[in-house]
């Protein structure tokens, strides 16, 4: 084809970045950018609804085709079509491990309704986590990692978490909302504190402060409970002693970033 031969490589890529082109001729204009074909390729299909994983395919450099496989996936799992994901998530060569992170997820992001009580979202919560935890290249406890996962986004929706929700459940979701909680509480302090390290005056607040200054910044994060505060102060400790550009805990995530902002406190 000749679609790219009368424009520039930048005109070529600007062409192929509109959502009106059908896809063939989208990915022939890629083709004319020369070096950045790889590239120009990935983010139209990262872009494009309709596009699958073996679109990627034609993707000749390996690292692109991971991540164009790895934008599939995260498009698939907003979805919630847990099946391409996954089959997304087997292309994307070294995103392998943050694709299934990001998959699992979006997946208890969506399950969660928001605006009552974390315990009521458990028969949802239940099928979610039987669900990923049948993955057998997570390593440790699958089951554990996506039960604290799973309560972060439950409690994290219907805040302010408690101790005492767990109380009466049955001894199995007893066992992981209590540990979900008190995962909740240091995990969002700690991720918070590394994720806004630009508001020097309140991260100075925190870290050289005590359970009152979490709190002012916190106001809803959780009800008072000796174990919580523990775990409020482990939480500031983590996100205090972090170096700026390392990470902690888990993958670097943006669906954690679209909701993770200080208070107004």
């Amino acid at each position: 084809m000749v679609l790219g031969c009368a424009r520039s490589e930048a005109e070529a890529w600007a062409a192929a970045a509109n959502p009106d082109l059908p896809l063939a001729q989208a990915l022939d204009l890629c083709r004319s950018t020369g070096a950045d074909a790889d590239a120009c390729a990935t983010e139209v299909l990262r872009a494009r609804p309709g596009s699958t994983v073996r679109d990627c395919a034609a993707i000749r450099a390996s690292s692109w085709r991971a991540e164009c496989a790895f934008a599939v996936a995260d498009r698939h799992a907003k979805a919630g079509d847990r099946a391409a994901a996954l089959a997304a998530c087997g292309e994307a060569g070294r995103y392998y491990q943050e694709c299934l992170y990001h998959a699992w997820t979006y997946d208890m992001q969506g399950a969660v309704a928001g605006g009552g009580r974390a315990t009521d979202e458990l028969p949802r919560g239940r099928e979610v986590v039987a669900y990923w935890a049948q993955l057998q290249t997570l390593g440790g406890d699958p089951e554990e990692r996506m039960w604290l996962d799973w309560w972060y986004f439950a409690l994290d929706a219907n805040r302010p978490a408690d101790l005492s929700d767990c109380e009466g459940l049955a001894p199995d979701d007893a066992r992981w909302c209590t540990a979900g909680t008190l995962q909740f509480v240091e995990r969002e302090i700690a991720q918070t504190l590394k994720d806004n390290p630009g508001n020097a005056q309140r991260r100075s607040r925190v870290c050289r402060g005590g359970l009152a200054d979490i709190a002012a910044l916190w106001p809803d994060l959780y009800r008072p409970a000796e174990a919580l505060d523990a775990r409020a102060i482990a939480g500031r400790d983590r996100g205090c002693s972090v170096v700026e550009g390392l990470d902690v805990g888990r993958p670097w995530n943006p669906i954690l970033l679209e909701h993770r902002t200080w208070s107004a406190g």
